[in-house]
C-alpha cells in the first residue's frame, strides 16, 4: 500500500496523477499548513525535511519526487517512462530539469515572498528571478514548435510535472507569459484523467490562462 503526503497543487501532485496513471491503490494525506506555520511533529517523524512530496510504501519512506515517479513507473510499467535508450534518456533528461532546474527558479520566488511578503517585488533580485523563469518558458516554447510533448508525440512523466509547476505562475507577483504551443501542451497534458482525477482530489484549480 503506498501512502502519499501531499500539499495541495504541489509538486507532490504530479505523483498523484501518476499513481492514477499506473492503477496503484494508494490513499493521501494532506500536510499543508499555514503559511509560516511548522510542519506537525507527526509528518516531520516521516520527513524530517518538512517538504512534499514523500511516498510511504509499506514501512519504506521515499523523499524526493523525481526518485519516486522513477521508481513508480519503474515497478507499474508504463509508456509515461520509456525502458531505454535515448528516449528514455531524454525523458529522464527532461524530468530532472523540472525538478532540478525549473523548480528550484519558482522556488527562488517563493523564498522572497516568505520572508518580504508583498515587498517581494521591489526586491532587486526578484525580477532577476522572475527573467529566469520567464527564461525557461520560452526555451519550453521553441522546443515545442515541431512537438506535442516535450518528448515528441509521446507524454512522458516530465510533461506531467512541468505542468503541475506551471500552474505555480499564478502565485507569482509578475507576470508569467506562455506562448500559444506551451499552453496548448498544457490543454493535452491536463486533459488526461489521471491529471483530472489528482486536480479533484486536492481541490485545486488549474489557473493557468489557456
Amino acid at each position: 500500500m503506498y501512502t502519499l503526503y501531499y500539499t495541495p497543487g504541489a509538486c507532490s501532485l504530479a505523483i498523484h496523477a501518476v499513481l492514477n496513471e499506473v492503477g496503484a491503490e494508494f490513499k493521501i494525506e494532506n500536510v499543508a499548513v499555514p503559511n509560516g506555520q511548522p510542519r506537525s511533529p507527526e509528518f516531520l517523524k516521516i520527513n524530517p525535511r518538512g517538504s512534499v512530496p514523500v511516498l510511504k510504501i509499506d514501512d519504506f519512506v521515499m523523499r524526493e519526487g523525481a526518485a519516486i515517479l522513477t521508481y513508480l513507473l519503474e515497478t507499474h510499467k508504463n509508456p509515461l517512462l520509456p525502458e531505454s535508450g535515448l528516449e528514455r534518456a531524454v525523458a529522464l533528461e527532461w524530468l530532472c530539469f523540472a525538478n532540478s532546474t525549473l523548480h528550484p527558479a519558482y522556488a527562488r520566488c517563493f523564498f522572497q515572498h516568505r520572508v518580504l511578503g508583498d515587498e517581494a517585488k521591489d526586491n532587486p533580485l526578484y525580477k532577476p528571478a522572475i527573467a529566469q523563469i520567464q527564461k525557461h518558458w520560452d526555451e519550453i516554447e521553441e522546443h515545442l514548435q515541431t512537438r506535442d510533448y516535450l518528448c515528441d508525440k509521446n507524454c512522458t512523466v516530465a510533461d506531467i510535472l512541468i505542468t503541475v509547476i506551471a500552474n505555480w505562475s499564478v502565485m507569482m507577483k509578475e507576470t508569467i507569459n506562455f506562448g500559444s504551443r506551451t499552453k496548448a501542451f498544457f490543454t493535452r497534458v491536463i486533459s488526461r484523467p489521471s491529471f483530472q482525477k489528482a486536480l479533484a482530489a486536492e481541490q485545486v484549480t488549474y489557473k493557468v490562462n489557456l
